[in-house]
């Protein structure tokens, strides 16, 4: 779920790119790169339950 609003998010960047101001793209693209990184880091450090 979390993907779907992170590609959401990536396109509604892209679109205001293309037709809103630039101040409000670079927020924009701020807010997204830090939405991803924290979605990184939470998959990251989970621990994987492996039996062998």
């Amino acid at each position: 779920m979390e993907f779907t609003a992170l590609f959401l998010a990536v396109t509604v960047v892209m679109l205001v790119a293309w037709r809103g101001s630039r101040s409000l793209t670079l927020a924009l693209s701020a807010v997204v790169l830090i939405a991803c990184v924290a979605t990184y880091l939470h998959h990251a450090t989970d621990t994987l339950k492996l039996s062998f």
